[in-house]
């Protein structure tokens, strides 16, 4: 499964099964996409959602205490019930083990609780970067890291989960 944060398209220059053959036991299944913030196709019936992710933060307590339902309008979390895409993104997780591969997402905490429920999740068995290489010895691996970081609740799973950069690969 593709889970795309991105409201274009890009998922389809990864949509060829092949390409995913040596991580994928099943070779020759389709690539299932999620746009799990909507789509820049107004005919999909998938609408853009902006907004805050991060109902694990006080201050989204305190948000919700002002009870004040436009204070609510841009939060994540109650838009993704627009659609059924975070239903079909439970269905997966729930569905058997799985590995995250992350590419250009910075992991950072405006998706936080949704990542945290996925990074989290007792079937997701590891989190593989595919990072950006700006120079010779510098590369964003560890500011991603340190973004998941912020993610997990449980820092022993996170330490657990997150591949070795030995084994993480350079975004092509």
């Amino acid at each position: 499964m593709f889970l795309n944060f991105n409201y274009t398209f890009t998922d389809k220059s990864y949509n060829n099964p092949r390409e995913f053959d040596q991580y994928n036991e099943d070779k020759y299944s389709s690539v299932k996409s999620i746009h799990i913030h909507g789509t820049t196709d107004r005919h999909d019936n998938n609408p853009v959602i902006f907004g805050f992710g991060d109902e694990i933060d006080d201050d989204y307590k305190s948000i919700e205490k002002l009870n004040d339902n436009s204070y609510l309008e841009h939060i994540k979390s109650i838009n993704y019930l627009e659609t059924d895409n975070y239903k079909k993104l439970l269905e997966y997780i729930n569905s058997g083990n799985f590995q995250i591969f992350i590419f250009g997402h910075s992991c950072g905490i405006s998706d936080r609780t949704l990542l945290n429920t996925i990074f989290e999740h007792e079937n997701c068995a590891s989190i593989k970067l595919f990072y950006h290489q700006k120079a010779e010895h510098i590369d964003n691996y560890s500011d991603i890291v340190r973004n998941i970081s912020r993610n997990f609740n449980d820092k022993a799973k996170m330490r657990d989960r997150v591949v070795n950069k030995n084994y993480c690969e350079q975004l092509k």
